[in-house]
């Protein structure tokens, strides 16, 4: 009879021994990995930028983590670095249109009397423009945020057919937009080690 208890007690332990090399799904590791579409540009306004991945940060890329589920989707918002797009590269400050009984010196080139025209007649560029004027940029914050604000100024000559006859002076002062926002969809995925 002992034998036979023996046997039972062996035959438990085996088998109780098997089961736990065998690994359940809670133990199973997993390698968890964010699968990232290429990201696409969506513009310098936070206010127009939704995130729906958990967090809602649109400053900082997301990655997965092991709270997910194998294949959770989000689309991804976050912040870079750089220059944008033509038409949102710089913010406008201030704008001064405004009759001055002086030479048109320096002559604006074909367009309105706006800002806006100014800007597109130089091809968004005021890096190298001849308009630049030196200004006392701590008369704004914003500049005082980011050292990249440039004011550029011309005149368009008298018009005395339209009964202008003083020049007419459009000045712009122009903050350098150097951050703005991208976005990707993103697949969580889990992956056995």
């Amino acid at each position: 009879m002992k034998q036979v208890i023996s046997f039972v007690l062996v035959c438990l332990l085996t088998a109780g021994c098997a089961g736990s090399g065998v690994p359940n799904a809670k133990s199973q590791r997993y390698r968890v990995s964010t699968e990232r579409e290429p990201a696409y540009y969506l513009g310098t306004d936070a206010e127009a930028v939704e995130d729906s991945c958990p967090g809602n940060n649109i400053l900082k890329q997301y990655n997965c983590t092991r709270a997910q589920e194998d294949g959770y989707e989000c689309f991804d918002v976050y912040l870079a670095q750089g220059s944008p797009i033509n038409n949102q590269r710089y913010t406008l400050l201030q704008e001064r249109v405004e009759r001055q009984a002086v030479s048109p010196q320096p002559q604006c080139p074909a367009m309105e009397a706006t800002c806006e025209s100014f800007l597109q007649a130089l091809n968004y560029n005021l890096e190298f423009s001849w308009y630049l004027v030196n200004f006392p940029t701590s008369s704004f914050p914003q500049c005082r945020e980011t050292y990249d604000c440039k004011r550029i100024d011309c005149y368009l000559p008298p018009d005395p057919q339209n009964g202008i006859k003083d020049s007419t002076l459009v000045s712009c002062v122009y903050k350098r937009n150097q951050l703005f926002f991208v976005g990707s969809g993103i697949v969580c995925r889990k992956t056995p080690r």
